[in-house]
């Protein structure tokens, strides 16, 4: 009998800041490996989640890829495009070397894997987890290129989906992993920090950028504040590349108010479970909203605005656990807060708390056995294949 060959897939990652693609990724790696799959992951430079990447079962693979930004000097573009075919080469001998079965590229802004997947004649799988309000230009130049150099595009919500303009795209939830988040964690998070057990408690997590909403949050202390004096309020994250400054600004704000401004934690799972009501005060739409899914996963009731992926995630939820606001809008975000607030919290109430959404069963797995199955099945013939599940 012969042995059945191990299917590897090479995931591209080229931004790796810890943020919630890559968290997103590992997640799926995990499901993946499951199911027999080898997982291999080409990065643009040393992970910050490089343990978590190893505890999911992935091999990890450093390939210099620059990032495309709209921010920043114009200088940067040719540069991108002088070091672009230097990259896409390098994939190609790392995808030879390791005979990978699937090319996959972890975010729709990520212009490497489909040329890579193109040269070694393999099914490739865009992910799109952006919505691309920075530029019409690089958005029509991603949609000619997922139409084109994809097997399949997944997309992380339907809000994103609907940029492809009909095109056929599969919408698969980044769900997170029940065992990893959940009520009974309360307890074990605030001790660290000095918060009380009984101090009702507001957080924001998340990567800090310019339009996250952590200003629109800190102007909305005060007036949370006028209803509830005791209230405790918190900021969590690291700052994107090259917005350090724009977040020690907030970092000042944060401290003249009173608010605990905690940085990169390596304990969110423990720190969704201790708060009250987590906030994401998004000033442009969110694609998906992983801290979200993650509070709520945690039993902890959330505040989102009304735009993307957010109203997909909440609209199953009863309006006494979450609540959708105008963007930028600090006042109703306030009074939305204090409307979920508990009149008294204790580690002991957190903990009996149900989760407010229950994942999904992980699809990836079969995702990527139909798009092999499709490419198997369409050797010799021309032209690439796209479709749902």
């Amino acid at each position: 009998m012969t042995a059945t060959r191990t299917r590897r897939i090479l995931s591209i990652q080229n931004v790796t800041d810890g943020g919630g693609s890559e968290r997103a990724l590992i997640r799926m790696i995990r499901q993946l490996r499951a199911e027999g799959w080898e997982c291999h992951v080409a990065v643009g430079s040393q992970p910050r989640l490089a343990g978590e990447y190893a505890a999911a079962g992935a091999l990890v693979h450093i390939v210099p890829m620059k990032r495309i930004t709209t921010s920043g000097r114009f200088g940067r573009w040719p540069r991108y495009l002088a070091a672009w075919p230097v990259s896409v080469a390098r994939l190609v001998r790392l995808g030879r070397r390791l005979d990978v079965d699937v090319v996959h590229t972890n975010s729709l802004h990520a212009w490497y894997g489909w040329a890579a997947a193109a040269a070694l004649r393999r099914p490739h799988v865009w992910h799109a987890r952006e919505i691309v309000v920075q530029s019409a230009l690089a958005l029509r130049v991603e949609r000619f290129l997922t139409r084109h150099f994809a097997d399949r595009v997944v997309a992380v919500s339907e809000a994103v989906a609907e940029q492809f303009a009909g095109e056929p795209v599969t919408v698969i939830f980044d769900e997170p992993d029940p065992t990893e988040f959940r009520p009974s964690l309360a307890g074990r998070f605030r001790g660290r920090v000095g918060i009380a057990d009984d101090a009702p408690l507001v957080g924001s997590v998340g990567r800090i950028d310019t339009w996250k909403g952590v200003d629109t949050l800190l102007k909305a202390v005060p007036v949370i504040r006028s209803g509830r004096p005791e209230v405790e309020v918190l900021v969590a994250g690291p700052p994107v590349i090259g917005k350090e400054a724009y977040a020690r600004g907030l970092a000042d704000q944060a401290e003249t108010l009173g608010v605990h401004w905690l940085g990169p934690r390596d304990d969110v799972a423990e720190l969704m479970a201790d708060l009250d009501v987590y906030v994401m005060a998004s000033t442009e739409p969110e694609p998906f909203g992983l801290g979200l899914v993650e509070a709520l996963a945690s039993g902890t009731p959330a505040v989102a605005t009304d735009a993307g992926g957010p109203i997909e995630i909440l609209s199953p939820v009863p309006e006494e656990s979450a609540r959708l606001v105008p963007i930028g809008d600090a006042w109703d975000l306030a009074e939305a807060v204090l409307a979920l607030l508990p009149d008294s919290t204790s580690s002991g109430t957190r903990a009996l708390r149900p989760p407010l959404r229950r994942a999904e069963p992980g699809r990836f797995g079969e995702l990527f056995a139909s798009v092999l199955a499709a490419s198997e099945g369409s050797e010799g013939s021309e032209g690439r294949r796209r479709g749902r599940l």
